[in-house]
Parts: C-alpha cells; sequence; structure tokens
C-alpha cells in the first residue's frame, strides 16, 4: 500500500490540471491498468454491467466472486450474465487483510481507480460498500466535503479537495439505489438487520468519499441520450463482525433488488423521427429515412405501419440507437396515407407514435385512371400507340 511520495506528488499535480480544464473528472493514465486485469476480458455488448467496490474486510471478501484477478479470485469470476439477469457483474477491492492493489484505503489511489474502471466497464450501476456499525447499514446522502479525516500516506486529502467542483462544498448528493427495497428484502431473510440512514452521512473518510464519486458518476451519466448511462449509484456500510457467508448472501439480495428496479425504470425509445417525400405519384416506389434515440443505449426494434391496419414491418431491428434505416413503399391508389413509426428497446419498452402524411395529386390520378379506360376500350389502338 506504501507509494513513494514523488509518485503521490506527480499524481496530486496531473489530476490538478485535468481539473482545471474540465469539471467532469479525466482519467488520469497510471499503473492502475494493469491493477484492473482487465487486458483477458471480452466485455459483452449486449449486456450491461454492474460495478462493485470493497474497502475494508469482509466487504472485499463477499463480493470476491464477481472479482476477474485470479489472485483475489482464484475460483474464477462468476459474474457474466450473473444469474441470468441479463447484467455482467464486476467487483473491485483491495486485498483482503493487506489493502494493497485496486482500491488502497488512499484518496488518491482510490481517484484513479475509480475513473479508470468507470472508464473501463461503463456501469449501468454502482454499488459500493465499506466498513461501519452497519450491520447493513445503507446509507442515502453523501457530502462534496473539503475537510476529510486524514488517510495513511501524504498528501493525506484527496486530490482535488473538494472532489466536485461544479457544485457548492458541502452538496449532498443521494442514492439512487432502491434503498428501502433492498433493507426490506434482506430483513425478510431473517440474516441480520438492514436499515436505511435517511439523515446521516458515511462519515467524512474513504466511505463517503467513494460513496459521493459514485453518487457523482451516475448524475453525470443519466442525462437523456448518454450514450454510455448510469442509472443507479450507492454506499452500504457493512458491520465488520458479519460472517462472510452472511455478508455474501446480503450482497446478492442487493444486487437482484437493484436489478429488478432497473427494469422497472427503464425509458422507452425516444419519439422516432421520419424523413422522406410528403407527395409523389402513385405506382411508384418511395424511399424513407428512420430513426429513434434509446435514453439507455439499448437496442432498437421498430414497427411500421403505411397506413390503417396495414403493418409493413412488424418490429423489424435490432438497430442501435440512433441508427438511421431506410424503408421503401409504393402506394398502389390515389390518396392521403399516413406512415405511423414506433420503436421498442430490447427491454420492451415502446415509444409515442410518430406519423408522416403523404399525398398523391388528384390529377395524376385522374389521368391513370382516363388512360386504364382508354386502355380497355380501345385495346387495338393502344397496340399500335405502343
Amino acid at each position: 500500500m506504501k507509494k513513494k511520495l514523488l509518485y503521490k506528488k506527480i499524481v496530486t499535480i496531473i489530476t490538478c490540471v485535468f481539473i482545471g480544464i474540465t469539471f467532469i473528472p479525466a482519467v488520469i493514465v497510471t499503473s492502475y491498468s494493469k491493477d484492473l486485469n482487465q487486458n483477458n476480458t471480452n466485455y459483452s455488448v449486449n449486456r450491461k454491467t454492474i460495478m462493485l467496490t470493497g474497502f475494508w474486510d469482509p466487504t472485499g471478501q463477499m463480493i470476491s466472486q464477481f472479482s476477474n484477478d485470479p489472485e483475489l479470485n482464484p475460483d474464477g469470476w462468476k459474474g457474466e450474465n450473473w444469474a441470468d439477469l441479463g447484467y455482467d457483474i464486476y467487483s473491485y477491492f483491495p486485498k483482503p487483510g493487506e489493502y494493497t492493489g485496486m482500491f488502497e484505503v488512499d484518496y488518491q489511489d482510490t481517484w484513479e481507480d475509480f475513473w479508470g474502471v468507470t472508464e473501463q466497464i461503463k456501469p449501468f450501476a454502482i454499488i459500493s460498500f465499506g466498513a461501519g456499525a452497519g450491520p447493513w447499514e445503507i446509507e442515502y446522502n453523501a457530502r462534496n466535503l473539503d475537510s476529510w479525516i486524514n488517510d495513511d500516506e501524504p498528501p493525506y486529502k484527496p486530490t482535488p479537495n473538494p472532489p466536485d467542483d461544479t457544485v457548492p462544498v458541502n452538496y449532498v448528493r443521494h442514492s439512487t439505489l432502491p434503498v428501502q427495497q433492498i433493507a426490506d428484502a434482506i430483513n425478510e431473510e431473517n440474516l441480520l438487520e438492514a436499515w436505511v440512514d435517511w439523515e446521516g452521512d458515511p462519515g467524512r473518510y474513504l466511505c463517503e468519499y467513494i460513496a459521493y464519486l459514485g453518487m457523482w458518476y451516475q448524475s453525470i451519466h443519466n442525462q437523456s441520450g448518454d450514450a454510455n448511462p448510469c442509472k443507479l449509484a450507492g454506499f452500504i456500510h457493512v458491520n465488520a463482525g458479519i460472517l462472510v457467508e452472511d455478508a455474501k448472501i446480503a450482497s446478492e439480495i442487493t444486487l437482484r433488488e437493484t436489478i429488478e428496479y432497473l427494469s422497472l425504470i427503464n425509458n422507452p425509445p425516444e419519439l422516432p423521427n421520419i424523413s422522406g417525400p410528403t407527395n409523389g405519384r402513385f405506382r411508384e416506389t418511395y424511399e424513407y429515412t428512420i430513426s429513434a434515440i434509446d435514453p439507455e443505449g439499448d437496442n432498437v426494434y421498430y414497427w411500421i405501419e403505411w397506413f390503417d391496419d396495414c403493418p409493413g414491418v412488424f418490429w423489424d431491428g435490432p438497430y442501435e440507437s440512433g441508427e438511421e434505416i431506410k424503408v421503401s413503399n409504393t402506394w398502389e391508389e390515389q390518396g392521403t396515407y399516413t406512415i405511423s413509426v414506433r420503436a421498442k428497446d430490447s427491454n420492451g419498452a415502446i415509444s409515442d407514435t410518430a406519423t408522416l402524411t403523404i399525398t398523391m395529386p388528384k390529377s395524376r390520378y385522374l389521368s391513370y385512371k382516363i388512360f386504364e379506360k382508354f386502355k380497355e376500350r380501345f385495346p387495338f389502338l393502344f397496340q399500335i400507340i405502343q
């Protein structure tokens, strides 16, 4: 866990420079990339990720099954499509007992590792754990402090300090986890006492620091249209005296409740965009461009009706969020038609209906009918004309 003072000073300088440039933290390129142990991991493009972090025992031990570091988890990573719930789970924590490696008990190390991990796995949700009074204390608040308890290595305080310069000092962010649902589900198991700390704080040390980072990251990546959204983030204090097996069960319940809640807050795609000709000749083919953006970046399917009760495409897809697709149609008769398009994401949420009105000129219709009648009445002359 010991670092050279020179290294810490260099990291401090680099961090300050980047924070001065932009209010969203830049990822500092250091040796943490080796610690992440992601070189042999193939991330699924079809599943979102959930990030778990721990500090002191038993918080690392209870989430070790989700680590892909063979030193921390010699039994192998169990997070791929965990419990067939559609999410890949990754955990990061220091080596139990020694507290070296990832997320050491050090502000600068925690800062570097946090932004490094989130840049790599782009978590859809973040759950952080730390040792505290517990037994399973789900923290609701985290503060943007400029006065912290010293860590064990100089410069002792966070860099930058306060960590978030986009809001005032002492600004409070809140957990977006389903905190009460988690507490209720754990208490139903009569395993240990779980409760929500609605009024307190995580304690001005590394626990509150990483709690704030997670909630801050979630607020940054919770905007509509974010290519890599983060919907939930929060922190839980676990009593150090809890048996590892009980803590593991409680952490799995926490995960299940979080994933179930994620399925309920999924947003549908935005109203589809339709562009193309609005006037034309019947019996000619016209092309239209359709696209829709999903707020969570999910793949999109389309239902297209060329006019009432005439579906042209039945949930065609999948397409990437925002990807433009080309569709075409031919109208056989003169008239006014309405193209209707709905978009559905891969979780089943359906957008409102977008429409585009197309008109076939009456004059062209009449000319066509006159020509058809002439052809029927004077077939011999029609052959001569041909």
